[in-house]
């Protein structure tokens, strides 16, 4: 049975999400969504809070639609929380208590994998909609799973939405095929790598390897969707400094494309 899903998922269990998780779900379903990974932020988030999330992520799902909670941590998703923050003892129990740990948009922490991480990673996320677009890797964390791959085989590439608000929702999308709609089901299928993630025109598998379009195209794909987001953010907060907002259409307009 071929399962669509989502991962990189963001609901209002993390302080900027904007769709509570019965509206995140029915809004999934329509879209022929059978599994969202969620990777909520720890931040600011208590003990209290992060148990009422995988309650409410058990009491949501469904024989058809399943919840899967996960948290994001600045410094990986499991359903254990284990604090808002982590250094490397700290990010080392989280790895424990996971199924799975992933590098989150490598950008942001500037393609630097220190020891910590190299131990305990089993994913880089190479594609994060919110920083490389709808179309196709960012070619700098293809190089950099890569590199990693040459000391660890086994590592995995993923691709995420980070969905915050509607508007977020997009590629790439995951593709599974299992028998059954299972939370073991879908877990052991990420952990071993039985997934291809993408789009219609690219399809991505899990050891990082793509289909769909020449290297050169998604290059200039990769830069272009890059460019747009990156001057986009900048006239952002230009306007934002001086108390202007871009028009939410032409923003909503822009997202959809790129």
């Amino acid at each position: 049975m071929k399962i669509n899903g989502v991962v990189h998922m963001h609901s209002t269990y993390s302080y900027d999400g904007k769709e509570n998780l019965l509206s995140l779900r029915d809004f999934l379903v329509e879209r022929g969504i059978s599994f969202c990974c969620l990777t909520e932020h720890t931040d600011y988030m208590t003990v209290e809070q992060a148990q009422r999330f995988a309650q409410e992520c058990k009491a949501l799902s469904t024989g058809t639609f399943l919840f899967i909670p996960g948290f994001e941590v600045p410094y990986s998703g499991t359903e254990v929380f284990l604090g808002q923050k982590a250094d490397a003892d700290i990010l080392r129990k989280w790895s424990k208590a996971s199924v799975m740990t992933v590098l989150a948009h490598p950008v942001r922490n500037a393609f630097v994998v220190d020891e910590t991480l190299e131990e305990i990673l089993d994913g880089v996320e190479i594609w994060n909609q919110q920083y490389e677009g709808k179309r196709v890797p960012r070619q700098r964390s293809v190089r950099l799973l890569e590199k990693l791959q040459k000391k660890n085989p086994e590592l995995l590439a993923t691709g995420g939405l980070d969905f915050h608000r509607k508007d977020h929702f997009g590629s790439p999308l995951f593709t599974l095929q299992l028998p059954t709609l299972t939370s073991y089901g879908v877990l052991e299928a990420l952990k071993k790598g039985m997934y291809t993630f993408g789009t219609d025109s690219v399809s991505v598998s899990s050891l990082g390897i793509w289909k769909g379009n020449t290297s050169f195209y998604c290059r200039m794909q990769s830069l272009a969707s890059i460019a747009v987001i990156v001057c986009g953010k900048k006239v952002n907060a230009t306007l934002a400094y001086f108390g202007f907002r871009f028009p939410k259409k032409l923003t909503q307009l822009i997202r959809s494309r790129v």
